[in-house]
């Protein structure tokens, strides 16, 4: 299998993975400027309307590097690690959900703020987040792969 084949097959699951959140957000960005819109709050709208397209494009563009990079971590893989369907996932899960905990971090520890600084259910909803894409990677990570059902 080429590289390239398998490199664009991890961003094509990266941008529909990358398009719920996008989609999501953009959407509700956009009822939120509509609210402030028919209140008379012309700016707060403006300035939710960016957001909210903000949104659509970083959601999408995350979903498509972490895809990517996941692609490329599987295409340079040896094939006795790809024809193990556990290996294989561990590895497409780890490149898809390391750089978002990362990015996680990173955003929530600017501007002098801690981890603590946030409720629990701030890190619960960061973790599933990153949970779940890191499953999605894992389980089509023989599809990006081009691996058989079996391995």
């Amino acid at each position: 299998m080429r590289a390239h084949t398998v490199v664009r097959r991890g961003a094509r699951l990266g941008a529909l993975t990358g398009a719920w959140p996008a989609g999501i957000g953009g959407v509700l960005c956009l009822v939120a400027a509509f609210v402030f819109l028919t209140g008379g709050l012309y700016g707060t709208a403006l300035a939710l309307t960016a957001a909210a397209g903000l949104a659509v494009l970083g959601g999408l563009a995350g979903g498509v590097a972490v895809g990517t990079a996941t692609g490329l971590a599987l295409a340079l893989a040896p094939r006795r690690l790809l024809a193990r369907p556990v290996l294989r996932g561990l590895l497409a899960a780890l490149t898809a959900g390391l750089p978002l905990a990362a990015l996680s971090v990173v955003l929530l520890t600017g501007d002098g703020y801690t981890l603590a600084s946030y409720p629990p259910s701030t890190h619960f909803v960061d973790g599933a987040v990153i949970l779940t894409v890191a499953l999605g990677a894992a389980a089509r990570s023989g599809e990006i792969a081009g691996c058989d059902a079996e391995g």
